[in-house]
């Protein structure tokens, strides 16, 4: 009599239990905590080594990379560097290709905590192997000649859309270089820059399906230089509107002779 007096609270405790072990089920597919290791950035890296790009240029490019860029990587991160010439569409071949570990989660629910600061700690030996190796690769590329006849700075941003498709990581484009687009029929050391010239040029690349979505893309540009304050000037302009025309976040002050707010605001591509 006894135990069929306590059916209906079994019942209850049963249906209670299994409640209970839905809720931890769920609960355990997500972690313990909203902090959650950050998804990483996308960083495509293209480098002008035309002619036009030399001596201390050149130095300063390669400085911006191994005392800014890649110091500031982080687990999760993806970085690309590629050359800018007249191949860029023909023959795309990276000279670095690099994904950094991401930072193991932690799931309050799953998870041993002894077990998980080992993780840790060998995610980020593995981030610091990584990263001295890709520095020991740019000061190889830096050391043999690359040479390029023409720069070819639209053909690259082209194949920049194609590396950031369906990236789920946050993306962004650094251009080291003059921004001196020499490759025919665009000669802007050539061009007799006037208020039209900008609008011209950018119809006609939009016609030849030259104009990129870069959408989402926080765009830097270190090394622009010209033969003169005027051109430089000419040439920066019509860079900005180009930009515009991709939905990129280019903003006037990440267009530098050098790499300027290095590392990337929170709100950059926003």
């Amino acid at each position: 009599m006894l135990a069929d007096s306590l059916l209906p609270f079994r019942k209850t405790v049963w249906i209670l239990a299994l409640i209970m072990e839905g809720w931890l089920l769920t609960a355990g597919c997500a972690p313990s905590s909203q902090a959650t290791s950050p998804r990483g950035t996308d960083i495509v890296i293209f480098i002008d080594f035309s002619a036009s790009v030399q001596g201390q240029d050149r130095a300063l490019l390669k400085q911006d990379l191994v005392t800014q860029i890649i110091p500031s990587l982080s687990a999760g991160d993806r970085i690309v560097i590629a050359p800018i010439n007249d191949k860029t569409l023909t023959d795309f071949h990276p000279l670095v290709e690099a994904t950094l570990p991401p930072k193991p989660e932690f799931n309050g629910w799953l998870d041993n905590v002894m077990k998980h600061t080992r993780q840790v700690k060998e995610n980020e030996t593995q981030v610091v192997h990584l990263k001295e190796t890709i520095q020991t690769q740019v000061a190889g590329i830096f050391a043999r000649h690359h040479a390029s006849q023409y720069t070819d700075i639209f053909s690259s941003l082209i194949i920049a859309q194609k590396l950031f498709h369906n990236e789920s990581r946050r993306k962004v484009l650094v251009l080291m270089s003059d921004m001196v687009e020499d490759h025919l029929p665009y000669r802007f050391d050539k061009i007799s820059w006037n208020t039209a010239t900008n609008q011209k040029i950018l119809s006609e690349l939009e016609a030849k399906k030259l104009i990129p979505d870069l959408s989402g893309v926080c765009v830097y540009v270190s090394g622009a230089s010209a033969g003169s304050a005027e051109l430089a000037g000419n040439i920066g302009h019509f860079w900005q509107a180009y930009f515009e025309r991709t939905k990129a976040d280019m903003d006037p002050s990440r267009y530098a002779h050098v790499l300027l707010h290095w590392p990337p605001s929170k709100s950059c591509h926003l």
